[in-house]
């Protein structure tokens, strides 16, 4: 893997493993043009991918799957916690996407770092806070996934 943003990053990363589903949000003028060459099939205009969210920060997401994404393309998300029975939804941009080491072309799969700009219908900016008892940044996004800080420091460790 190469720099994968690792210099450009301001908040800790948390490990997770849940499953994503997204939609890459067009702009107006490409998704009239799309809707009217699709019009004459049925089903969805936009089509929904599957990914798996290896990290997650106060305000991104590391998510693996097999669409090759464009730097700030506009994702809507649904993230799947396996406890959790409705998706947490999220927007956000993609910050970067470079294609996983060792992908084959049957099997090209990538990786896109996601700047999420809004949790739940909140700006996650309106959400990030600093918990001073554990001296940790904390957001909506983490507390939509972990709950608070201490519910992951406190949660007892498998053996």
């Amino acid at each position: 893997m190469e720099d994968m943003g690792l210099n450009r990053r301001r908040y800790p990363r948390y490990d997770t493993e849940m499953e994503v589903y997204f939609k890459v949000r067009y702009d107006t003028h490409i998704r009239v043009e799309f809707q009217v060459i699709e019009s004459h099939h049925e089903g969805s205009i936009k089509p929904k991918y599957f990914g798996l969210c290896n990290n997650v920060s106060a305000e991104g997401l590391l998510i693996v799957s097999k669409k090759i994404l464009t730097r700030d393309d506009i994702l809507l998300l649904e993230v799947y916690d396996p406890i959790i029975k409705n998706p947490i939804k999220m927007e956000g941009q993609v910050r970067w996407c470079e294609k996983c080491p060792g992908s084959s072309k049957e099997h090209d799969l990538a990786y896109t770092g996601i700047q999420i700009t809004m949790v739940n219908g909140k700006p996650v900016v309106d959400t990030l806070y600093f918990d001073q008892k554990y001296m940790v940044v904390w957001s909506g996004v983490l507390e939509s996934i972990f709950g608070t800080f201490a519910a992951i420091k406190n949660k007892p460790k498998n053996k």
